[in-house]
């Protein structure tokens, strides 16, 4: 970059939630004296879904693009210049660094950072050095959202869930005695790390022996206007003690270990990312009894009702103890950035 020897944005740390303090400086970097008519940073949050899709006329075939954006925030801020005036500002050879806080909006809740295959929602900062007669140098850098998700909140991530279903197996056109099943979980919510209790009542009325499964499946659903595309994704697996011909009163319990996963992407309207369980019963030579049970992964886990929410930075392993995130006292602040007074950074 010539004379630009560094010119970088430094985040204090990596990962932030809404209504959070986005803090950090651009680092201006030089092996001699140059002139500069603006520095411009802006931040912007955003969801896209791009997936194409091949279509067969009677006498041709084409390829059809279905995409979709949504922008959550875009904010603007200027530490040298303004927008109107062609003055320069002059700055030494050394590094220079020009602190920034910006606020993320707190409503509506912003959705958690997410990369899929047809789409993501990302968050980024640029910044934009300009200089007179010189092509403009850029640099993007993204950081992290996560939307927490206390699972022990007072609502229906605490509340059981039972679903119960029956088949009826036919046989050389007789019909044998239904398969009843009654999967049961004892909440809704959970995070990575924990073991999911799953319940299983079966009822075999039928001659066939009987294998239940338990599985965690992730569903992504990317919206485009009127289309949609799901995929789906096995998480893990576990399967059940078998049940034998005619047995009537089988209880199993399966236990699932959630993995390292991301957590339920909420609070987006053009990609949703859910996980349920699926619980089946297979029977042979006939179609699986499956019953489905929504749950929610999040990112805060159980605590006792009679203390706080454990915090989120030490639950994860981040220690930011020493780093000052709260927001200036007085009326609430508005999201983007904050600016007292002109921001003429420092000199090292």
């Amino acid at each position: 970059m010539g004379k630009v020897k560094t010119f970088a944005i430094l985040y204090d740390r990596p990962t932030y939630s809404c209504g959070e303090l986005v803090s950090g400086r651009i680092v201006v970097e030089l092996t001699e004296q140059i002139e500069v008519k603006a520095l411009k940073i802006h931040a912007k949050g955003h969801a896209f879904v791009r997936w194409t899709e091949g279509h067969a006329g009677s006498n041709s075939h084409h390829t059809r693009v279905y995409t979709q954006e949504r922008r959550f925030f875009k904010h603007d801020y200027l530490p040298i210049g303004t927008e109107s005036s062609d003055e320069v500002t002059v700055l030494t050879s050394g590094r220079h660094e020009y602190p920034f806080s910006l606020v993320l909006p707190h409503a509506p809740p912003l959705p958690s950072t997410f990369k899929g295959t047809y789409g993501h929602v990302s968050y980024w900062m640029t910044a934009k050095l300009h200089r007179p007669w010189k092509l403009r140098t850029k640099i993007k850098e993204p950081f992290m959202v996560i939307n927490r998700i206390d699972v022990s909140a007072p609502g229906p991530l605490l509340e059981p869930l039972s679903v119960m279903d029956e088949k009826t197996i036919c046989c050389c056109c007789c019909a044998s005695g239904p398969v009843v099943l009654n999967a049961k979980i004892d909440r809704r919510g959970y995070v990575p790390g924990e073991t999911i209790q799953v319940f299983a009542e079966i009822e075999n009325h039928s001659s066939r022996k009987v294998d239940p499964t338990a599985a965690i499946y992730k569903t992504i659903t990317y919206h485009a206007k009127s289309k949609k595309k799901l995929s789906s994704e096995l998480v893990t697996k576990i399967q059940g003690e078998s049940v034998l011909a005619g047995q009537k009163d089988s209880r199993t319990t399966m236990l699932l270990k959630i993995p390292e996963v991301p957590p339920t992407l909420m609070h987006c309207t053009i990609i949703q990312m859910d996980y349920s369980i699926k619980v089946s019963v297979k029977i042979p030579s006939a179609m699986n009894l499956t019953v489905n049970l929504p749950i929610v992964i999040g990112t805060i886990p159980m605590h006792p009702y009679a203390e706080p929410a454990g915090d989120f930075n030490i639950s994860y392993g981040m220690d930011y103890s020493g780093v000052n995130q709260a927001l200036p006292v007085g009326p609430e602040v508005d999201a983007g950035f904050i600016v007292n007074n002109k921001n003429t950074g420092f000199y090292s």
